[in-house]
Parts: structure tokens; sequence; C-alpha cells
């Protein structure tokens, strides 16, 4: 018998999740937590945040090929909760 798991083995291991921080407020980021929770895994909404300068910034970690989705995605909650400034660290 052969090894099942042979062509599952052959796939390309995926690339690691990148970090995007997102100016936003609290109450949005239970939005964005909701509207990405619901798509197809394009990214993880994160409670962390960080202060800089007086911005809040949040994290979330975007699936590796999917950020130019789910920044569009981003692109598209900004007409219903706030969403400043967007840094993905790559």
């Amino acid at each position: 018998m052969g090894d099942r798991w042979a062509a599952l083995r052959a796939l390309p291991k995926p690339g690691d999740a990148l970090t995007a921080w997102v100016d936003t407020d609290p109450e949005a980021i239970h939005f964005l937590d909701a509207v990405f929770a619901t798509g197809p895994g394009l990214a993880n909404v994160r409670r962390e945040y960080r202060d800089e300068g007086g911005v809040r910034l949040f994290k979330l970690y975007l699936a590796p090929g999917a950020v130019d989705e789910a920044l569009a995605v981003l692109r598209r909650a900004s007409g219903y909760v706030r969403i400043g400034e967007v840094r993905v660290e790559r």
C-alpha cells in the first residue's frame, strides 16, 4: 500500500502571515472581526494594539498571497467604520 499523504506532502508549504497595523477605533475592530470572520480567511483580526503619537493601531494578520484582497476589504469597510492609515509589515 502506498503513502496516502504523498500528494499533500508534495505541495509547497504556505508562506508566513504578514502583519498589518490599522488605525481605527476599538468599536470598529469588532466590525472588522465580523467582516473577516465571514470570508475565506483573508485576515485574522487581533484586539492587540499599540499607541503611536496619539494614534491607536490595531493588529491584523494577513494571509500570504491575499494582501491585496484584504486591503480591498478594508477600503470597503471604511464606508461603514473609521479606518485611517494601514501599514503592512513585509
